[in-house]
């Protein structure tokens, strides 16, 4: 563009694994929307591990994270061990979340996930966690001098139809709210639309991810940009986005201070066909902003 100029980064490095760690527990809330409930958490002598960070994200989903320095098949199959562990000790991790945020924080087991964090990953490791069936998401970070950070999604696995423990038996409390059941909601057009809307997300970019939980599907880069609310003649967008954003939109409201089940601020009610491409207009800021393209 005429008259700017740009101005060359540095990269910079971490020495130890620790220093990864320690900056992303201080900002995981900022940079992925999780909460922070436990650093080198031990799964007891039985188990004899110990893992790096435990959250729960803005949709209630348990989440286990994983750091390293460089990609190896050790992340991943750590990842994959302590995702197991997870789902076999519902109990401990729901008294985890008590005591640290409180007992009116519902956990939602639908799709527990694992972020294996590391500065790069191969071809391998994402061909690896899309043929294993499990919640697991690749995120790369490289680091840049004046401190500047960058997250990239850059590989994941869907969660197959059976969530099942390290014993392969079908944890009884685990309630399956896949894509499917949600899109079953919806008659005619309004389920039209939605699988629309639907499509329109995961084609943004290789980095959205999909995730069912109870009362709606998320739709994520790092964190959510939009929650879709499936009824049966209309459906609810929660948009990660300032509700001023949808002024002079008539389908549009600001429900920041009005109780609703997704993350966004910005509610678009759509009941008809034709108030599809405005909302896939919001759709596309809340996706920049979420990637760092709108800031």
């Amino acid at each position: 563009m005429q008259g700017q100029r740009l101005n060359k980064l540095d990269r910079t490095a971490f020495r130890l694994e620790r220093e990864v760690q320690r900056l992303l527990e201080a900002n995981l809330e900022i940079v992925f929307g999780i909460r922070f409930l436990a650093s080198e958490y031990s799964t007891g002598e039985k188990h004899a591990g110990r893992i790096d960070s435990l959250g729960v994200d803005e949709n209630g989903t348990p989440v286990v994270i994983e750091y390293k320095l460089s990609s190896g098949e050790t992340v991943i199959n750590q990842a994959l061990y302590y995702l197991d562990w997870l789902v076999d000790h519902r109990g401990d991790f729901e008294l985890l979340v008590q005591k640290k945020l409180g007992a009116d924080v519902e956990v939602d087991w639908t799709a527990p996930r694992v972020l294996c964090i590391a500065e790069g990953f191969s071809k391998y490791d994402s061909y690896a966690v899309q043929q294993m069936g499990r919640n697991i998401q690749l995120v790369e970070y490289k680091t840049f001098s004046d401190g500047y950070l960058l997250v990239d999604v850059v590989g994941g696995g869907k969660p197959s139809s059976k969530k099942a423990g390290s014993s392969g038996a079908i944890p009884t409390a685990v309630i399956d709210y896949s894509v499917d059941t949600h899109l079953g909601v919806a008659h005619g057009a309004i389920k039209e639309i939605a699988e629309e809307l639907r499509e329109y997300m995961l084609e943004l970019g290789e980095d959205v991810t999909e995730g069912p939980v109870k009362h709606y599907i998320a739709y994520r880069t790092t964190r959510n940009f939009c929650c879709l609310e499936i009824h049966q003649k209309h459906l609810f967008l929660y948009l990660t986005l300032s509700p001023t954003l949808g002024a002079g939109c008539d389908f549009c409201r600001d429900v920041s201070n009005i109780g609703h089940f997704g993350t966004g601020n910005l509610e678009v009610r759509v009941t008809a066909t034709d108030q599809a491409p405005e909302a896939k207009r919001l759709i596309d800021l809340a996706y920049e902003r979420a990637t760092g393209a709108g800031n």
